[in-house]
C-alpha cells in the first residue's frame, strides 16, 4: 500500500508539472543575465564515439556525444528524480505493477520531421528488445512483455513482472528516442547517422576528428523565461586524445570547454581566467572486470588474489595526484543512493593475496592476458598493476586496443580473462546490476548463469521504495565483491574547465556526470 500511495503521489506531481515551462538542470537555471543567442561552442573530448546511436553504443564515452541531440522518454534531474517538464512523456502512471502508462508530449518532431508519437515509442522499445539489434540496454528491459500504442499520445508498456526502476531506467540509453523512419531507411548506417528529437541535430561526423551539431530550430523546449532553446547555433565536439593538447588548446583560445587531466587541476583552480567545476564520484576511475568463464579467472580464489595484490592508494598518488577516491563499496560510487562503504570487499593485503594464490592452486603465480585501452591515466595505471601483480608471481601481458574495440573484444570476443578499465556513473543501480551481473547482461563477459544474482536483480528492479531496495543491492555487492566478479578500486572525480565567456558551466554535469551542453551560451565581448 505504501508503494502504491507513493506512486500515485509521483503521478500527481508529474501531472502538475506537465504544463510547466522547461527549466532547471536539464536546460539551465534561470540566468542572472539575459542569454545571448548564436555562436559556436568548441569542446575537446578524449574518446571518439563507438557509435552515435545510444541503443547500440558500447562505450560510456558515447554519451558525451548523444546527450547533445537526444531527448529522454523520461528525463531526470541531477538527483535522478524523474522530471516531466523536460521529458518526452509529460506524465506517467506506474501504480499498476503490471503496466506503465506514458502520456506523451504533443507537437514534438524528430529531426527528419517524423512525428514523435505512441507508434514511435512502441517502435523504439521493440527495437531494443529485438535480439538482432544487439542493444546495449536490452537486459535492463527484461521486465517488458509488450508495448501498445493506445492512441496517438498514450503508450502502455505491459510487464511480465513489477518494474520499480522503470522511470530512472528510461532516463538512460533505453529511453532515448530514435526516428523510426531513419532507422528503417539507414539500416546499419544508422549507428553514426542517428535522428532524435533533441535541442541539437547532427550536421557532420568525421571519424577520429569531430562531431558537429547544429541548433534544432523546431525544438519544443523553452527556458524558465519562455525563451526558445537552445541558445547556441552549433557545437563541435572534437576528438583530442592527448590531454596536454586539450589544455594547450583551451589556453590558446582554440577550445571553450575541456575535462581537466588530474595533473592540471591545481593549476586551473588557481587561475581565475577559467571557471572550474567538479563532480565527486563522477564514475569508476579503475575497476577490475573479470571474465569468470575464462581461465585462470574462472577460479574465484585467483580472482581474489589479483584484487588483494593491487594497491589503489599508490595508484591514486602516482596517477591521479591524490584526487580520485579510494573505492570502499561496489560499482555504485559516492553520491549514489546504493553506495555502501560498509560492505566487506577486497583491499590491499599482499599476505592475503598470497594466501588466495595457494587456495587457487597457484602458489607460485601464473601468467595471463589483460585488455586495456590507452589514456593518460590508463597506461601508467596498467603498468603499476602489472608490477604489483608481478611481485606475487602473476605475469600480466597487456593487450592494448582503442576503447570501443577493447570493450567489444573483452565482453563479446572473450579475448582475455581480465579487463582493466574505467566505468561511467550510473546511480540507478539496476543499470549496472542488469548489464554487468545478470546472466544475459552485455557486460557479463562470461555469461555465467547465477540464479542468486538474477533473483536479487529481479527483486531490486521490482521495488520502487529506495529504502527497501538498499538491502537488496547490498546483498548483490556482498556476492559480487566477495567472489570478485567485478572489483572497483578507485572512484573518479570529474573536473570541467571553461573560458569565462561560457555561461552555464554550473549545469554542465547531468546525473550521469556527462556533458549537457545545450544549457550553455557564449557571452559576446
Amino acid at each position: 500500500m505504501a508503494n502504491t500511495l507513493r506512486r500515485r503521489t509521483l503521478l500527481k506531481a508529474s501531472l502538475a508539472g506537465a504544463g510547466a515551462t522547461v527549466l532547471l538542470a536539464r536546460h539551465g537555471r534561470a540566468a542572472a543575465e539575459k542569454p545571448q543567442y548564436g555562436g559556436k561552442l568548441r569542446v575537446a573530448y578524449q574518446l571518439a564515439p563507438g557509435a552515435l546511436d545510444p541503443v547500440v553504443g558500447r562505450s560510456g564515452g558515447d554519451a558525451y556525444y548523444w546527450r547533445q541531440f537526444v531527448d529522454q522518454l523520461v528525463d531526470a534531474d541531477p538527483a535522478l528524480k524523474p522530471r516531466p517538464e523536460t521529458s518526452l512523456a509529460e506524465s506517467w502512471d506506474v501504480s499498476d505493477p503490471k503496466k506503465v502508462m506514458l502520456k506523451l508530449r504533443r507537437g514534438v518532431l524528430f529531426h527528419d520531421d517524423t512525428p514523435f508519437n505512441a507508434e514511435a515509442v512502441k517502435f523504439n522499445i521493440e527495437r531494443l528488445l529485438d535480439p538482432a539489434t544487439k542493444a546495449t540496454p536490452r537486459a535492463a528491459f527484461s521486465a517488458v512483455e509488450t508495448v501498445d500504442a493506445v492512441d496517438e499520445h498514450l503508450v502502455r508498456i505491459n510487464l511480465k513482472k513489477p518494474w520499480g526502476s522503470v522511470l530512472s531506467t528510461l532516463a538512460d540509453r533505453g529511453g532515448a528516442m530514435n526516428s523510426p523512419t531513419a532507422v528503417k531507411a539507414l539500416g546499419a548506417d544508422y549507428a553514426f547517422k542517428p535522428v532524435s528529437t533533441g535541442p541539437f541535430k547532427i550536421a557532420e561526423f568525421v571519424s577520429g576528428s569531430h562531431v558537429r551539431f547544429v541548433r534544432n530550430e523546431k525544438y519544443w523546449g523553452r527556458d524558465a523565461a519562455g525563451n526558445p532553446l537552445p541558445y547556441l547555433d552549433e557545437i563541435v565536439v572534437n576528438t583530442v586524445k592527448d590531454p596536454t593538447v586539450q589544455v594547450s588548446a583551451l589556453k590558446a583560445g582554440e577550445m571553450d570547454l575541456i575535462y581537466l587531466p588530474y595533473r592540471e587541476v591545481g593549476n586551473f583552480l588557481a587561475d581565475k581566467t577559467y571557471n572550474v567545476r567538479k563532480f565527486d564520484g563522477g564514475g569508476i576511475a579503475l575497476t577490475l572486470q573479470y571474465n569468470r568463464a575464462k581461465p585462470p579467472m574462472d577460479n574465484m580464489n585467483l580472482r581474489l588474489a589479483v584484487a588483494y595484490a593491487i594497491n589503489p592508494e599508490l595508484i591514486n598518488r602516482a596517477v591521479f595526484f591524490n584526487r580520485a577516491i579510494i573505492a570502499k563499496g561496489g560499482m555504485w560510487p559516492t553520491g549514489a543512493w546504493a553506495y555502501d562503504p560498509t560492505v566487506k570487499r577486497p583491499h590491499y593485503d599482499v599476505a592475503k593475496a598470497r594466501e588466495y594464490l595457494k587456495l587457487g592452486g597457484k602458489p607460485n603465480g601464473f601468467e595471463m592476458d589483460a585488455i586495456i585501452w590507452p589514456s593518460e591515466v590508463n597506461t601508467p595505471m596498467a603498468e603499476i598493476i602489472r608490477a604489483q601483480l608481478g611481485a606475487i608471481g602473476i605475469k600480466l601481458n597487456l593487450k592494448v586496443y582503442e576503447v570501443t574495440v577493447a570493450t567489444e573484444k573483452f565482453n563479446y570476443g572473450g579475448e582475455a580473462p581480465i579487463f582493466l578499465t574505467s566505468w561511467s556513473r550510473y546511480p540507478e543501480p539496476d543499470w549496472n546490476a542488469s548489464l554487468i551481473y545478470r546472466s544475459n547482461g552485455y557486460y557479463n563477459a562470461g555469461k555465467i548463469k547465477d540464479d542468486r544474482l538474477d533473483a536479487l536483480i529481479d527483486a531490486g528492479a521490482a521495488v520502487a521504495d529506495i529504502e527497501k531496495r538498499k538491502p537488496i543491492y547490498r546483498q548483490i555487492d556482498e556476492i559480487v565483491l566477495g567472489e570478485a566478479h567485478m572489483v572497483p578500486m578507485l572512484y573518479g572525480v570529474t573536473y570541467a574547465a571553461a573560458r569565462k565567456n561560457l555561461i552555464g558551466i554550473d549545469d554542465v554535469f547531468g546525473w550521469d556526470a556527462k556533458m549537457y551542453l545545450h544549457r550553455m551560451w557564449l557571452k559576446k565581448t
